[in-house]
């Protein structure tokens, strides 16, 4: 058996049980927030990469001296990452593309008494215009065609959502600001090299999956 045969039959496993479980509630105890998660609102489970990406910007930042000023989170799904962020931050604004995943973040902000700026948005298109100092996205890191509503938070196509991000990212970073983004090689590789020049990277958190290959990533940016 090859490995890319093996890479795609454990994909197809791995995606079968994934839908099955987005489509009904959810309720998870993360970080010492209560979480909801909405059927088919990304599930924050603990393999998920909404807790892989939360792990790498927590270590990131638990020696901190000084609170960041804005954070935003595109993509927010259940609000989670930002919640549990928003000790580190002065300003907490989260946003999505689905109203479902909007309404799962405003309980979710009201279950911790929270009071986040909470966008309906496709990336930048619906928020202030405004700066920020830490941007975050849980991309879609499947290089894949939406069949169903579960597939809105993990799919892209040609890598266009991740395209279109790097592209406009820039001019709504503030000058010392910092990213922090997903990928995987689910997904096609190549195009990391479109990110702009204007930026430095680091690959902060490697993870595969010894049988099937399958590899995450994060990755943190920052202006030069």
């Amino acid at each position: 058996m090859t490995k890319l045969h093996l890479q795609v039959t454990g994909f197809q496993e791995l995606h079968s049980e994934f839908i099955s479980k987005q489509s009904s509630i959810g309720t998870y105890s993360i970080n010492g927030l209560n979480i909801i998660a909405l059927p088919n609102v990304y599930h924050p489970e603990p393999q998920s990469t909404s807790l892989f990406l939360l792990k790498a910007i927590l270590e990131k930042y638990q020696h901190l001296n000084n609170k960041k000023g804005r954070l935003l989170e595109l993509g927010c799904g259940t609000g989670v990452i930002g919640l549990c962020c928003s000790e580190y931050v002065e300003e907490l604004y989260l946003s999505d593309i689905d109203e479902n995943a909007v309404f799962c973040t405003q309980i979710n902000a009201f279950l911790n008494y929270m009071q986040p700026n909470i966008y309906h948005s496709n990336l930048f298109e619906s928020l202030p215009d405004i700066l920020f100092d830490v941007i975050i996205f849980n991309l879609p890191l499947l290089d894949k065609k939406i069949e169903a509503i579960a597939e809105v938070g993990t799919n892209d196509l040609d890598g266009q959502i991740f395209l279109n991000f790097i592209k406009q990212v820039p001019k709504y970073l503030a000058t010392k600001g910092e990213v922090f983004f997903t990928y995987s090689n689910l997904g096609n590789l190549e195009l990391l090299q479109k990110i702009p020049e204007c930026f430095i990277v680091e690959k902060i958190a490697n993870e595969e999956d010894k049988k099937t290959k399958i590899a995450r990533y994060v990755f943190h940016m920052k202006m030069k």
